[in-house]
């Protein structure tokens, strides 16, 4: 039973493209030959058939003109010589019967009148019938004899051995040639799929053979332009494939530099605080401590946010119809405390719009978060911040202030992981690039421009529907 379900479940192997293609080829070539055998088969018989009917009807009628008149009577003249000769064939069996209307049969022997595979043409009949267990072919030729008004009528019949064997000599001679050009064009496709396939197997074989390390394009020379797309396809990925890499090579490298600060100062404030002498140095040892482990904890948690939002990482279970109007007057009210602490006037815009996207919530409430923190962090006191929602045209939450702002040329920069500008203080470098992040991720936009009664303006875009 055991033996049984493993063999159930085992993998199928795929079936060889070579193999699959030698196969369509051979059928249709296969079918093609045997269709044109019976056409030529038809053929060759048609045109035995046919000359060997004609000289029955030549026969019928050099009979037909030994009909003479005699005394006043119809009479059939043949010698004794002349029909031997007529009747000798070393191969077939030749009958014949002259009759007329009134005077009966006045020549040759009794033969079928009747038969099956009948045609019918003016003064000629054809049939055929079975003498002596022997299949014959009879033409009836039919004519009038003027003089004694009657209608004579010559039938002559032979054996159809003769035309059998010029049926299969033609149909021999046909198929010998059709064979061996079947046996060429079936070498000639073979040789074409083998070749064709073989670039296929070259293909998987730079592909199995490249290095993670360094991925360079598939080329795509002597390739045929049905596989180009393939390639175009493979080397975008590739090139996908190698940016990402670079990106997260890149990411690891500058992760381990920011990590590298806090938990260089978590050690220096810790072996500070082991050699404090009072418990007032001790005690400020400690808040230096937690504040540094607050700075690291905010760093691994920026991390992992970061992690979350890119795209690779996405996934469509985490996303849900979500009003933005509601998400971004929540997220905003979680703040109010904080900017009454900074003395910033946190506002949210009353003339918002609700609108429904596909989003993941949790993440775009923390861009939010981070795009509020940034506001309330950098922003002077007695300044404003200002959250708003718009529907067109396209879903946007705004996030303004009436702060500094940020110089044109820096906006392209501050969405890089870990960029702080020339007015940083603190930070890890990460909160306008998670939101940039997250809203590209979203299929989205980020964009940042100045506010219209100064400062800086932070928009998330969001797709329509």
């Amino acid at each position: 039973m055991t033996a049984q379900a493993d063999f159930a479940t085992a993998p199928r192997t795929p079936a060889s493209l070579r193999r699959r293609l030698i196969v369509q080829l051979a059928l249709p070539l296969v079918a093609l030959f045997i269709l044109d055998g019976a056409l030529s088969f038809w053929a060759a018989r048609r045109y035995a058939d046919r000359v060997y009917d004609r000289w029955l009807v030549d026969s019928a009628q050099t009979l037909a003109q030994q009909v003479r008149l005699s005394g006043g009577q119809a009479a059939f003249h043949l010698p004794r010589v002349a029909q031997e000769m007529f009747e000798f064939d070393a191969e077939d069996v030749v009958l014949f019967r002259v009759e007329g209307a009134r005077s009966g049969v006045i020549g040759g022997r009794d033969v079928p009148r009747e038969g099956r595979n009948e045609e019918r043409y003016p003064s000629v009949r054809f049939y055929d019938a079975d003498v002596d267990a022997a299949t014959m072919r009879f033409v009836e030729l039919t004519s009038p004899l003027p003089p004694v008004s009657e209608e004579w009528t010559v039938t002559v019949g032979e054996t159809t051995r003769k035309r059998d064997r010029v049926a299969e000599e033609i149909l021999l001679y046909v198929w010998v040639p059709q064979i061996a050009l079947l046996l060429l064009a079936g070498g000639v496709a073979y040789r074409a799929i083998v070749v064709q396939t073989d670039k296929l197997h070259a293909l998987s074989v730079s592909l199995r053979d490249m290095s993670a390390r360094k991925l360079v394009p598939v080329a795509g020379q002597n390739m045929p332009a049905e596989m180009m797309p393939l390639i175009e396809a493979l080397n975008a990925l590739i090139a996908k494939l190698d940016a990402a890499a670079l990106a997260h090579r890149t990411f690891i490298a500058n992760a381990a530099h920011q990590l590298r600060t806090p938990l260089t100062a978590l050690q220096l404030q810790a072996e500070q605080a082991l050699h404090c002498g009072s418990v007032e140095e001790m005690r400020e040892a400690v808040a230096r401590l937690q504040d540094v482990v607050h700075r690291a904890g905010r760093l691994a948690n920026q991390l992992l946010l970061l992690s979350r939002a890119e795209p690779e990482a996405q996934s469509g279970a985490n996303r849900h119809r979500t009003d933005l109007y509601e998400l971004a007057f929540e997220t905003a009210r979680g703040w109010v405390p904080a900017a009454m602490a900074a003395q910033i006037d946190l506002g949210f815009d009353e003339g918002s719009a609700h609108a429904l996207v596909d989003i993941d919530e949790a993440l775009v409430a923390e861009a939010l978060n981070n795009l509020l923190d940034n506001a309330l962090k950098y922003c002077p006191a007695r300044t404003r911040v200002t959250v708003s929602v718009r529907l067109t045209p396209q879903p946007t939450v705004i996030v303004e202030d009436t702060g500094r702002g940020i110089a044109p040329a820096e906006r392209s920069r501050v969405v890089q992981r870990f960029y702080r500008g020339d007015h940083a203080t603190g930070g890890t470098g990460l909160g306008l690039a998670i939101a940039n992040e997250i809203a590209l991720a979203h299929a989205g936009a980020f964009a940042i421009t100045d506010a219209p009664g100064g400062g800086a303006r932070f928009e998330m875009r969001f797709p329509s529907g």
